[in-house]
């Protein structure tokens, strides 16, 4: 019998590459090694490790169901019309586990023919036990490796990425990486992501309906590492659909100028109804990153409730050029009911989700944010026929957002070009339409507080520095006095604190983190920094959310910082010792309302505040002096909040701010909803409590 199934699948195998002039000479047919309904592991493996040029997986009456494949070099892989890879149920239990991985590989070919070759994998099943949470079960990992094409195929329900290039070797890019006509749907964080390359084409491919764990994007630019790159990447007729994250996103934070420049061109894309359309995110400040060039030309933005969000885009770095860019807001699609998108099936979101969608906020446009930790003018953009289109009732009438949330105002400098303003009725017919031109004058018309007066940060490293020891003393023995136990800031994502100690006392502190919506809570890691800079790691606080006290007896006498950092959820502490909250770079606040205090200085010369909300949370702000005096109120802060101690006319210098204790009064917003706000303190130490 088993005689008789070899001959019959080898005639089948000769039948197949008798009929098509596509294959090489040298081809083998997968199932003339076996195939097994249940488990084709062993023979799929088996015919990629042949040797032959060619495999291919003919279509069978079942799909090819295995556990994780491992391709080589110098192979076309080809899945006949109709074929299917599909991950074995019960297994990919490793974290890392993919469908196919290529590594360190060359010459490789991954295509389908015809209609409906896929490769799928089973998403809903690793969400639950026995598996573990992974974001890395991907359908095809390609890591350091060079020649790689994937085209005409499905890839879909991955565990992680449809897609994922990225490396296996420290320093070894993948490179001339080609995807065309290939349709990744429904994956678990991204359609595809991008880590490390040096030359990639993604032509005619489609991103859609990513959902799962977070980015949860289109396609994600996201390096690892330093040494890691994105360039001489090309995109061009991609269409990202309806992910729950981005359509398009560039987090490249972790890139420095020490590396390639950066080079991605965008042609002739569109993203439609995701959350974001395009998001940008990079560093700014020391060893800065992006030199190179962004260009996205001839791409539709439709229905994304946030448009394009650019953070952190240093203005002296690549520059980034948006030439014949449309923007449609979720108002603008919904009056116009955009032909082929019209009727498209939000399986993402619910049905209320689809329809909250639809409205159009201040980001639904083009929104440019400095963030707390950055160091210069952002910047270096260019916008060439640029359109925002929008038929809402109540949204801004130019809906451009330049935020300036750094800790000391960094602004925006080297933005040039005009952006056309189009409003429609409810039916899709233009009202009205205006350009802007972008400008230094315009730009502060539109943004006046972008032109506020700087205050000079004071380092915390004064604290320990014997030319400021008389205010330093002067903060310490206040708060020694007048410390009490209290509720704190709740902050995000991470946060900085700082008490004085002499060499044997003991000080004591207590965490409490809590869970912020659905996001996962990470172990709390702290880093104590003794005045000598001595760094001690602490114990890290597990994931419980139940409180955690620690206490710590000072070696040496002096000011000491404590940095913890904990991810997205959010961080309270209380202490019955003078340990502060610092406010700089910026203080990340989540949910807080209430009376807190810092302290300034006799010999103080100039005092200020920043306070930074968005347009849907915001955040209302008093300001006291000692006196008892309201010096400022800033009300429902929707981008930025400045205020600044007065200046002399007669000398255009400060007016000195009144020594002693300085209240703030943080209330719930009249508009919008109180969530996350960020709060700076400049001209002192910026410590509150």
């Amino acid at each position: 019998m088993r005689i008789f199934k070899g001959i019959f699948l080898g005639f089948i195998a000769l039948a197949v590459l008798s009929t098509s002039p596509l294959y090489a000479a040298d081809a083998v047919v997968a199932s003339s090694f076996g195939f097994n309904a249940e488990d084709a592991t062993e023979c799929l493996q088996k015919a990629i490790d042949s040797g032959a040029k060619t495999v291919i997986v003919d279509k069978q009456a079942s799909s090819w169901n295995v556990r994780p494949i491992v391709l080589r070099g110098d192979l076309e892989l080809v899945l006949q019309e109709g074929a299917e890879i599909i991950a074995k149920q019960g297994e990919f239990k490793k974290l890392g586990d993919a469908l196919l991985t290529a590594s360190g590989a060359s010459n490789i070919v991954i295509r389908g023919e015809g209609k409906g070759a896929a490769l799928r994998m089973r998403k809903q099943e690793y969400w639950n036990e026995p598996y573990q949470k992974s974001e890395w079960r991907h359908g095809v990992s390609i890591l350091s490796s060079e020649n790689v094409t994937l085209e005409n195929l499905t890839i879909a329900d991955t565990g992680g990425d449809g897609i994922y290039v990225g490396v296996s070797k420290r320093g070894v890019p993948c490179r001339n990486i080609t995807v065309k006509n290939v349709d990744c749907v429904a994956n678990n964080r991204q359609g595809i992501s991008v880590i490390s390359v040096d030359g990639m084409l993604i032509e005619d491919v489609l991103v859609r309906d990513t959902v799962g764990t977070a980015p949860a994007a289109g396609i994600d630019f996201e390096p690892n590492l330093d040494d890691e790159q994105i360039t001489n990447v090309v995109m061009r007729r991609v269409k990202a659909i309806n992910n729950h994250g981005a359509g398009f996103t560039f987090y490249l934070v972790n890139l420095k100028d020490i590396g390639e420049d950066l080079s991605v061109r965008m042609e002739d894309c569109q993203a439609v109804r995701n959350h974001s359309g395009l998001s940008f995110a990079a560093t700014n400040g020391e060893q800065k990153t992006l030199h190179g060039q962004i260009d996205v030309v001839n791409t539709d933005l439709i229905g994304n409730f946030v448009g394009v969000e650019i953070r952190s885009k240093w203005a002296d770095g690549a520059p980034f050029a948006f030439k014949n860019v449309k923007i449609v807001t979720p108002s603008a699609d919904k009056a116009l009911k955009f032909g082929e998108y019209a009727d498209y099936d939000f399986n993402v979101k619910t049905e209320e989700l689809v329809e909250k969608w639809r409205e159009t906020t201040v980001e639904s446009g083009i929104s440019l944010i400095a963030v707390g930790t950055d160091l210069d003018a952002n910047g270096g953009f260019s916008f060439d026929n640029v359109e925002i289109i929008d038929a809402s009732s109540d949204a801004p009438d130019f809906l451009f957002l330049m935020r300036d949330a750094s800790s000391e105002g960094v602004g925006f400098k080297k933005i040039s070009g005009a952006i056309k303003s189009t409003k429609l009725d409810k039916d899709g017919a233009v009202e009205s339409s205006s350009v802007a031109e972008l400008n230094e004058e315009k730009i502060f018309e539109l943004f006046p507080q972008l032109n506020a007066r700087r205050v000079a940060a004071v380092p915390f490293d004064v604290l320990n520095d014997p030319n400021y020891e008389a205010q330093s003393s002067e903060i310490a023995n206040f708060w020694k006095e007048n410390a009490s136990k209290k509720q704190g800031f709740r902050t995000r994502g991470e946060g900085t604190y700082y008490f004085f100690a002499k060499a044997g006392e003991t000080i004591t502190w207590t965490f409490q983190q809590r869970q912020l919506g659905s996001y996962h809570v990470n172990p709390v890691l702290s880093t104590l920094k003794t005045p000598s800079g001595k760094e001690i790691t602490l114990d890290p606080m597990e994931t419980d959310l139940a409180p955690k006290t620690f206490e710590y007896k000072a070696e040496e006498s002096g000011w000491h910082s404590l940095d913890t950092n904990f991810g997205p959820s959010v961080l309270e502490m209380t202490s019955d010792d003078p340990v502060l909250t610092a406010a700089r770079p910026s203080l990340n606040v989540c949910g807080t309302v209430g009376t807190f205090k810092f302290y300034v200085p006799t010999g103080t010369e100039d005092l200020g505040l920043r306070v930074v909300g968005s347009p849907a949370e915001r955040v209302t702000v008093t300001i006291v002096d000692p006196d008892g005096k309201q010096v400022e109120k800033l009300e429902n802060v929707s981008a930025l909040g400045v205020w600044s101690a007065e200046v002399d006319e007669a000398t255009g210098a400060p007016i000195a701010p009144k020594p002693g204790l300085w209240t703030l009064i943080f209330e719930r917003p009249t508009i919008g909803v109180l969530e996350d706000y960020i709060v700076t303190i400049l001209g002192v130490p910026a410590l509150i409590q």
